[in-house]
């Protein structure tokens, strides 16, 4: 991976995305107040289940949704102060990468006529040119020149998601949003693709935001990985501290439930069953909003918000009682 620089790429500052509904008065709180550095050259995790407003989050980070209140600067740009013809200048550098890899591809296109589309409509080249990079960029992603003229339904799952890799290559990105991007593939391919995005990154020097539900995923590619619970993160910090050593109650649960290749009798680790479903975003619990679920809910956790604390370096949580050790334990209590 190459080193991140001093000044971030992408600055997100207090970011909220809501939705309003039919019902008058009733709001989606889909990302409600989140704040985060992604640095040049790094792959930034983002995990938590579904419903927690990750997808949300990363399409904003491309422009494809306007926040309800916050900032998002790319390279120290505000990109909601840009006149439209600014900010689709601006945008082809940041792009993103979609989890169904059929549905982002036209089916009555070639292969060849997607990859060429972004810079068709960026202009300035001729066909002849386009072409040429297209079929580079399809080369580079390990799309055979024999395979630019067929259409989408005549690929494989993993290899439509490397078309849609290419596609977004030939506009020489400097940060790709990576949303669930090998969850509908088969298992067996995953890990081709993964390192596909190793390797791009080494060579051109991207810089990844990586959303996901998977922890295995999370912890092969990213250099920092944020936990995202209704709207908000409750930890962020290294991938390794934060899935090895956790302190949010909710991040100590995810890694809890992760699969262990080992018989059970060797396991050591002990799952932690969370009671209940995910609240909803329209109402969101007072408080800490994982109160309703965690099993060291206290009444502090009811009655006021908990304070994104920095507990080890560059490892910030928001728990009243977690501690540098870990999550808050019974002793707590």
């Amino acid at each position: 991976m190459i080193a991140p620089a001093e000044t971030p790429l992408l600055e997100v500052r207090d970011l909220k995305i809501h939705f309003a509904t039919r019902d008058l008065g009733i709001t989606v709180k889909a990302v409600d107040g989140v704040s985060f550095d992604v640095m040049s050259g790094e792959t930034f995790g983002i995990i938590g289940e579904s419903g927690s407003g990750k997808t949300t989050l990363g399409r904003a980070l491309v422009s494809l949704l306007k926040p309800t209140a916050g900032h998002i600067r790319h390279e120290g740009v505000e990109l909601g102060g840009l006149s439209s013809e600014a900010l689709r200048q601006a945008r082809r550098h940041y792009q993103i990468v979609f989890q169904d890899p059929s549905a982002a591809l036209n089916p009555r296109q070639t292969i060849l006529a997607s990859v060429c589309e972004p810079l068709e409509i960026q202009g300035g080249l001729s066909r002849d040119e386009r072409e040429a990079h297209a079929i580079e960029a399809l080369s580079r992603v390990g799309i055979a020149r024999e395979y630019v003229r067929r259409y989408p339904h005549m690929l494989s799952g993993g290899q439509k998601q490397r078309v849609n890799i290419a596609r977004v290559l030939t506009l020489r990105p400097r940060l790709i949003v990576c949303d669930e991007v090998v969850a509908a593939l088969d298992v067996s391919i995953r890990g081709d693709v993964l390192n596909l995005f190793a390797e791009l990154q080494r060579d051109f020097g991207l810089t990844y935001v990586f959303i996901t539900h998977d922890l295995s995923v999370v912890a092969h590619v990213s250099d920092r990985v944020a936990v995202t619970y209704l709207g908000r993160f409750v930890e962020l910090g290294p991938t390794e501290a934060v899935s090895e050593r956790p302190m949010h109650p909710y991040t100590e649960a995810l890694m809890s439930a992760e699969p262990i290749a080992l018989p059970s009798a060797m396991r050591t680790g002990k799952r932690i069953v969370l009671e209940g479903e995910i609240p909803s975003p329209i109402d969101p619990p007072s408080g800490c909003r994982f109160r309703t679920r965690c099993p060291h809910a206290r009444e502090l956790c009811e009655q006021q918000e908990p304070e994104w604390r920095e507990l080890r370096e560059r490892h910030w949580v928001a728990c009243h009682f977690a501690t540098p050790d870990g999550p808050p334990s019974a002793s707590t209590h």
